[in-house]
């Protein structure tokens, strides 16, 4: 049996945050790498890196929800094919990075990662689902970071 490529989705990448730079292409990998161990479909994507003021007024807009949040998703289609966003607040990010002791570059990657599962279907408002996302996260970044590790 021949196996069905999947096609390359659109990935566009936008950095609204005033103080951080980064390789688009690291991240763009880490999107591929997730789809290339699941069966997700889509489309486009965009990731948008924002401060934590940003998200923060998006969070209240969209959830009715004052706090903080490190990633947020948004499906924009209406197909069988995701058409979404993932806004990521690199303030969060970084201020994550230095609490668990990993580079911002891997909680960044990290935080893709979540907002593809919340694309999938996946949610984490119990503990429960919390720690189901979490253990997802770990595994597909595994074999993400260690396939560009072996590049």
């Amino acid at each position: 049996m021949k196996k069905e490529k999947k096609a390359i989705p659109e990935i566009e990448i936008f950095n609204d945050h005033p103080d951080f730079a980064f390789q688009e292409d690291r991240y763009r990998e880490v999107v591929l790498g997730f789809l290339r161990e699941n069966p997700l479909k889509v489309k486009s994507l965009a990731l948008i890196f924002v401060t934590d003021d940003y998200l923060r007024d998006l969070h209240r807009q969209y959830l009715d929800d004052d706090s903080y949040s490190d990633v947020m998703t948004f499906n924009l289609g209406d197909g069988p094919e995701v058409e979404g966003e993932i806004y990521i607040s690199v303030d969060r990010a970084r201020i994550q990075a230095a609490e668990y002791g990993v580079a911002l570059e891997e909680e960044i990657a990290r935080l893709i990662v979540h907002g593809l599962l919340h694309l999938q279907g996946y949610d984490d408002r119990t503990e429960a689902e919390r720690q189901q996302m979490r253990k997802l996260e770990d595994r597909f970044l595994e074999k993400i970071l260690s396939a560009s590790r072996n590049r």
